[in-house]
């Protein structure tokens, strides 16, 4: 992921090695393989508000924040942001969409 997006979290941006992990967009356990199209680089706290379900990106690569988190000014403050990420970029837009629309239903 790192030489594919550089030191870059999709969603905030630049930060140190050491915070970046790897976000999968399907379950690890269920396809037991990495592929840089179903992930995203984010860090490490982004990660977790991702896996917890208070953070979503749709097929447009628009971060949405649960509504949960209006309390938290830097995060609240992602909401409506774009990903950034390369033009060369491959995402699986529909992984994306299906995770976005499951992760915002329940909020």
């Amino acid at each position: 992921m790192v030489r594919e997006y550089g030191l870059v979290c999709a969603v905030t941006g630049a930060a140190p090695a050491e915070v970046l992990e790897a976000a999968h967009l399907r379950p690890f356990a269920s396809t037991e393989r990495h592929r840089v199209e179903e992930g995203l680089l984010l860090r490490s706290d982004i990660h977790r508000l991702f896996d917890s379900g208070l953070l979503a990106v749709s097929r447009d690569l628009v971060v949405s924040v649960a509504p949960s988190l209006a309390g938290h000014a830097s995060y609240h403050a992602l909401d409506d942001s774009l990903l950034e990420l390369p033009p060369t970029a491959c995402v699986n837009r529909e992984l994306l969409a299906d995770l976005y629309a499951k992760t915002t239903a329940t909020w």
